[in-house]
């Protein structure tokens, strides 16, 4: 197996390349995160992935995108519901990179966090693999999270206090988000509970199964869509952008 990992910050990921090692797999790092604002948040967590790599002898890849305008261009008509365009962005690149650079499997450390729409992120990858023909590698890391947060701690790294967004950062500080529901952050789509559901006849155990792939492949068409939409973005703005001015920030 020859791993991407698709890394949101060095935090994240020390839980996720222990366990990863600890199957036998050396992962290799890579970076592709236009969702995170400001710039001067984007750099941090940036920098201190690379630094950490460097430390523990991670492979790191990057694809050294700041998406402010492309990414909220995708989400301007839909921000309460922006999470699947962020997923959609991240997860497609990492496939398609993938796809390119003779990886067989991907994955990501944001399914480490319980904060994450958890089946969401894994139906955009699910969707990226199919789309890229590259294999999507589920683990879900989220018990570890509070080992490698602990970690990070004792480590110095530099912890982020948001998922990443302008709008999550406005969510972390402004009170009137403060009560929130904490229910609406990672609810189940319904395709979950489709294909979690126990049939006593057959008949009813192949519709639930009917059921639950037509779901799965609207969501996968609403993701794809969703990803593109940010693709389009991005190539819009980088079109635009002054033949002189530095792609990386």
């Amino acid at each position: 197996m020859k791993l991407l990992l698709h890394t949101c910050c060095a935090p994240c990921s020390i839980a996720c390349v222990q366990s990863l090692r600890a199957e036998g797999v050396e992962p290799t790092a890579y970076w592709f995160n236009p969702n995170i604002h400001p710039v001067t948040e984007y750099r941090a967590r940036r920098d201190t992935l690379i630094a950490y790599a460097q430390q523990i002898g991670l492979p790191l890849l990057l694809t050294d995108v700041y998406g402010l305008r492309p990414f909220v261009s995708a989400v301007a008509d839909a921000i309460e519901n922006r999470c699947p365009t962020c997923y959609a962005a991240r997860m497609r690149e990492t496939a398609r990179f993938a796809a390119q650079n003779g990886f067989t499997h991907f994955t990501s450390t944001l399914f480490i966090s319980p904060y994450q729409q958890h089946e969401t992120l894994r139906a955009a990858a699910e969707e990226a693999a199919e789309a890229f023909g590259v294999a999507f590698l589920y683990r879900d890391f989220r018990p570890l999270f509070r080992q490698g947060q602990e970690q990070a701690r004792e480590l110095g790294l530099y912890m982020q206090k948001y998922c990443g967004c302008v709008f999550s950062e406005e969510e972390r500080y402004e009170k009137r988000y403060r009560a929130k529901k904490s229910g609406a952050r990672g609810a189940s789509p319904a395709v979950t509970a489709a294909r979690n559901e126990l049939c006593q006849q057959d008949e009813a155990v192949l519709q639930a199964q009917l059921l639950a792939e037509e779901s799965r492949r609207a969501q996968f068409a609403t993701l794809r869509d969703a990803g593109a939409r940010f693709e389009a973005a991005l190539t819009k703005h980088q079109a635009a952008a002054p033949a002189n001015t530095p792609a990386q920030p």
